[in-house]
């Protein structure tokens, strides 16, 4: 027996079986685009947790390629001034090959400084003076605690004798403590010398100055120490007489022309800085407020990224919601490939186009002699631009490919007008990118091969894919 089938509907009742009014398509919008803002919400709630750790990951690629320009401009720079030094006929400790080697090799930034010989020997002669003077009071403090603690004698009552007496636990317990814990071990057999701690000092000033006895056994221990820090500062101030005599003399001839700076006596001398803890490789912020609009623009961009596939169904669904049944099967195949394309230009704006791009506009700020002190938020708005412009302009091949199924635009349409689409893809890049030709030249190329990779999806993908049911 032959079962006959029914026949295939016409194009007028399968369209009227699928077709929705200008109202419902309003009502659908509505309630897709508040689906789409509420998920957009909640990924920026999320954001708000991690806003810290985006701004730190959002400045790296901008610190990197700061630190490479002032490298760069330091290499040229120490050479250049090396160079010219010795054809002055002024030595130098190493080349000019050297030095950039040296710059480059250990990541560091070189700053030169004229520096006056006359005022380092006074300065120095000065703050020896001082340190020997400090030195000499603390020997006077620690002797004249040693011999009251030797003599037994009660705790005197003059404000300023007590004060002189005290004076010799803080030399022990707070400006001594280095040399007291290198004397609380015997070298020779490596055992403790019984030395007393910074805890038992502070201690045993507590006792002494609320009027306790102090045990025989912590007055030995005690007069034991003070004698050996006692012994150990009057080595450090022969030191400074034998040693640095010839400095005080040097500072008596620079003092004997005052006043007078004359340059040739003035030495060339490079202060060399890791470059990762120069100031200038940072951001900055120039407002109070700068920082927490910062923090919110970096929740926002964490949050529409993580929200992306729920935005993303949002806009297919409503798109869905419109088309025949014949042709809705394409929304359910393009939507993981959308978001994909979207993640995917993401990720290449971050890893691929922040460094050529920022390493271009600082050549034109070097090339033009301008400083750069870029603002934090600045870069920021830089960061939000490129990576969502990346991610919508990757979704052409797929709009392509839409168009081409659902009748609006055939291959040969797309292949006849390649020319105007460059054009147009040029403009579009120019208007999703910040204002430079290389952030626009990066979308703009990848921008040309999906255009064609999606002449090629048009041509090769199959048309025969089955419709998911209802």
């Amino acid at each position: 027996m032959i079962r006959l089938l029914p026949p295939p509907k016409s194009d007028e009742d399968l369209f009227r079986e699928s077709t929705m009014t200008f109202g419902e398509h309003l009502e659908e919008l509505r309630q897709s685009l508040f689906r789409a803002l509420l998920g957009l919400a909640v990924g920026v709630v999320i954001g708000l947790i991690f806003g810290n750790w985006v701004v730190m990951l959002i400045q790296r690629p901008l610190e990197k390629a700061l630190t490479e320009h002032y490298i760069r401009l330091s290499q040229r720079e120490v050479a250049q001034q090396i160079k010219t030094l010795r054809a002055a006929g002024v030595e130098t400790p190493f080349t000019e090959e050297a030095a950039s080697q040296f710059v480059v090799s250990k990541q560091v930034l070189a700053e030169e400084y004229l520096v006056s010989p006359r005022e380092l020997v006074v300065q120095f002669a000065s703050a020896l003076q001082a340190m020997r003077k400090r030195w000499e009071e603390d020997q006077n403090a620690v002797v004249s605690l040693k011999k009251f603690l030797e003599s037994r004698e009660p705790l005197p009552h003059d404000t300023n004798r007590l004060a002189q007496l005290l004076r010799g636990f803080d030399v022990l317990e707070s400006r001594w403590p280095a040399v007291l814990g290198e004397m609380a071990i015997n070298t020779s057999s490596g055992q403790p010398t019984g030395l007393l701690s910074t805890k038992e000092i502070a201690k045993l000033k507590e006792m002494v100055v609320a009027g306790g006895a102090i045990s025989d056994e912590a007055r030995e221990k005690l007069v034991d120490a003070l004698g050996r820090v006692s012994s150990q500062i009057e080595k450090g101030i022969a030191t400074f007489h034998r040693e640095h005599g010839n400095l005080t003399s040097l500072a008596s001839v620079a003092l004997l022309e005052p006043g007078r700076v004359d340059d040739s006596e003035l030495m060339h001398v490079f202060l060399w800085r890791p470059a990762k803890e120069d100031p200038r490789v940072r951001a900055r912020s120039l407002s109070a407020h700068e920082a927490f609009a910062i923090y919110m623009k970096a929740s926002f961009l964490f949050g529409a990224i993580i929200s992306s596939p729920w935005v993303f169904y949002q806009i297919w669904s409503f798109v869905a919601a419109g088309l025949y049944r014949h042709e809705r099967r394409f929304v359910y195949i393009f939507l993981p490939f959308s978001l994909a394309l979207f993640l995917a230009g993401a990720a290449l704006a971050f890893v691929y186009v922040f460094e050529p791009v920022l390493t271009f506009l600082f050549q034109f700020n070097d090339w033009l002699g301008i400083q750069l002190e870029p603002r934090i938020s600045e870069w920021l708005s830089f960061v939000l631009i490129l990576p969502l412009g990346f991610g919508i302009g990757f979704q052409l091949p797929l709009v392509m490919l839409f168009l081409e199924r659902i009748g609006i635009f055939t291959l040969q349409d797309y292949w006849s007008q390649w020319r105007i689409a460059v054009v147009v893809i040029f403009i579009i890049a120019a208007i999703l990118t910040p204002p430079d030709p290389s952030s626009q030249l990066l979308m703009a190329i990848p921008l040309c091969l999906l255009y064609f990779g999606g002449m090629a999806l048009c041509k090769f993908f199959p048309r025969n894919i089955s419709a998911p049911s209802r």
